[in-house]
């Protein structure tokens, strides 16, 4: 079964591969897996916040958002695992959100109505 979201846990372990805490089948420490959790909510404010993206459940992401916010999450969380913030990455991470959460146009003929 192809997965149409993913949840706040998945995003913690796919940042945590990310910065090489963890490797494949392997689980958080409590106290990794707090700070990843501490800074998933600020993340998915800040992107909200910035008219980025909005997401409303960090347990239902939809699986197309997953990398990208992944990505980020790692790189926000980076200096707590001994790497700094990429400011590059973290721009085109946040490009990569703003292009996928964007109105795609519809090539719909727009009525008008005459007063």
């Amino acid at each position: 079964m192809v997965d149409t979201v993913k949840t706040r846990t998945d995003l913690k372990v796919r940042a945590a591969k990310s910065l090489a805490i963890i490797e494949p089948g392997e689980t958080l420490s409590t106290e990794d897996d707090e700070t990843l959790d501490d800074l998933v909510d600020p993340l998915i404010a800040q992107l909200a916040q910035d008219g980025i993206i909005y997401i409303d459940d960090s347990d239902e992401i939809d699986v197309a958002y997953f990398i990208p916010l992944a990505r980020l999450l790692a790189n926000m969380a980076g200096p707590d695992f001994g790497s700094p913030i990429n400011e590059e990455a973290k721009l085109r991470d946040e490009g990569i959100l703003r292009r996928m959460a964007s109105t795609r146009p519809t090539y719909e003929v727009l009525k008008t109505t005459d007063y």
